[in-house]
């Protein structure tokens, strides 16, 4: 019986292998960012009548769009932009170890390795939990597996108006393509977050929806 061999021995003995793996995270992170190159929330705004000398004219309630444009669902959306670079930056970063025979062990040493590399997106700032960092919008923890490989990003939103909490996969093991997903909480407060790597079907059934990442233009 031929003995299965790690990621490390691949990267180490076999140099197509190693090429190999490279193209396809590499496939991985390019169609994640097709699907993730814009994040355009729908919004829709009815005009409000307003008087003109008896008549009704229709107008934009300039409250109405301030709210709009500043609000939960725009919140949401920074956030989503957030999520999404940071794992496309883990997913580059573990494409070039991995060629080079080196994955990090653990979340710590990939978050070390991402701020060595310069791989942080603006705005987020490591703390001293392991994996976790914060922005202007609250806390994100990176979760990460070097066999099967794959990276979970988890927000969490600082104040309920900056949004639900999000989970981005790469990949998620419901797709066949190897995709992306983006899981919703339905819910602002009192989510349960799931294990890392849990089935899809145990996301969903702790009140997450699932969302496939994709650009709005």
């Amino acid at each position: 019986m031929k003995k299965t061999m790690g990621l490390r021995g691949l990267f180490n003995r076999k140099p197509a292998a190693a090429f190999g793996f490279l193209t396809a995270i590499l496939v991985v992170v390019w169609a994640f960012s097709l699907r993730t190159s814009a994040v355009d929330p729908r919004v829709t705004l009815r005009p409000e009548p307003e008087s003109y000398g008896g008549r009704s004219a229709p107008v934009l309630g300039s409250a109405r769009l301030v709210a709009a444009m500043d609000g939960e669902v725009s919140r949401t959306a920074d956030r989503v932009g957030e999520a999404t670079s940071l794992a496309l930056s883990s997913g580059v970063y573990l494409a070039s170890a991995g060629v080079k025979g080196g994955l990090p062990g653990d979340v710590e040493t990939l978050v070390a390795g991402l701020a060595r590399s310069g791989l942080l997106p603006p705005g987020l700032v490591t703390t001293q939990s392991a994996g976790t960092l914060v922005s202007a919008w609250g806390s994100l923890s990176i979760r990460y597996r070097p066999k099967p490989l794959g990276v979970e990003i988890v927000s969490i939103a600082g104040k309920p108006e900056y949004g639900p909490a999000l989970i981005i996969r790469l990949p998620d093991e419901a797709s066949d393509k190897g995709e992306a997903r983006l899981y919703v909480a339905d819910r602002l407060q009192g989510v349960t977050v799931p294990a890392p790597f849990a089935f899809s079907a145990e996301v969903i059934a702790l009140g997450w929806s699932p969302e496939r990442l994709r650009s709005g233009k």
